[in-house]
């Protein structure tokens, strides 16, 4: 009897995970893990600020998909992990992207081309890279809770909520940062989506302490076609890895559903 999607996942052997480095185009070595089956396909996770490509909620969605049959690469922006030099708020992490994926894709390269998902910044990053090195092949692009621009952000870090999601492994790691930088240009996903033609999905949730969700609507209204914009109408003002720690099957059904007919492995 011919087995579906979802069993032949639960029965497919999670390769081991092989950590990476390479380097920036401005020198700063970029550290990711790559999880090899090996497949055709490839799917990057950028995460957020202040989180690691080794976080439980990275490692959670590594697994996942690739016991789907995807090859996945998490990466360390910089500043964060293992890798180097200082985080920039988006003024310089598309080049860590570039460099992953310059390593990873292209000719005589494992992967012919992939899908990235972004977390938090790591999705408005992503989409500044894709706008800026128009050349990487990318599919789809995934931006769960991600912020049109940075510089509008009103986080609400003293609500219940918010500290309800803070967790002690995270103030532990706190990310170097590039003081100098603060002030410099941020990435604006809003004016990088409107360029992109590959598929997008933009996903929000109610309430979000960090990313009001009106920015992912006013991301999925100016974006090229083809976009879709999923809302969790949800208690908690969950934000982006916390969707994937309190609520991880309402996302998967989600990712899966929109991958499956966009970027299938």
């Amino acid at each position: 009897m011919k087995r579906d999607r979802g069993e032949k996942a639960r029965t497919r052997r999670v390769p081991e995970a092989l950590t990476q480095r390479t380097l920036a185009s401005d020198g700063v070595p970029i550290a990711y893990t790559l999880w090899r089956q090996p497949s055709s396909e490839l799917v990057i996770l950028a995460p957020g600020f202040w989180r690691r490509r080794l976080a439980k909620e990275n490692i959670y969605l590594a697994t996942h998909f690739a016991r789907l049959g995807y090859d996945v690469a998490a990466l360390d922006f910089r500043g964060h992990g293992d890798s180097g030099g200082r985080y920039a708020f988006g003024a310089k992490e598309e080049l860590d992207v570039e460099a992953v994926v310059n390593e990873l894709v292209g000719g005589g390269r494992p992967y012919s081309r992939f899908a990235i998902i972004g977390l938090s910044m790591g999705g408005s990053i992503a989409a500044q890279a894709l706008s800026r090195f128009r050349d990487l092949p990318c599919r789809a692009l995934v931006m769960i809770s991600s912020p049109a621009d940075v510089k509008t952000l009103k986080p609400r870090p003293l609500s219940r909520d918010a500290i309800r999601q803070l967790r002690f492994r995270h103030a532990l790691r706190v990310p170097r940062i590039a003081i100098r930088d603060l002030r410099g240009p941020k990435p604006r996903a809003l004016e990088a989506v409107a360029e992109l033609a590959m598929p997008k999905l933009i996903v929000t949730s109610e309430n979000d302490w960090l990313v009001d969700p009106s920015h992912g609507k006013t991301l999925a209204e100016r974006a090229a076609p083809p976009v879709e914009h999923v809302h969790f109408d949800l208690p908690g003002s969950l934000h982006a890895d916390s969707l994937v720690r309190h609520v991880p099957l309402r996302l998967l059904r989600v990712l899966d559903r929109w991958l499956a007919q966009n970027a299938p492995p």
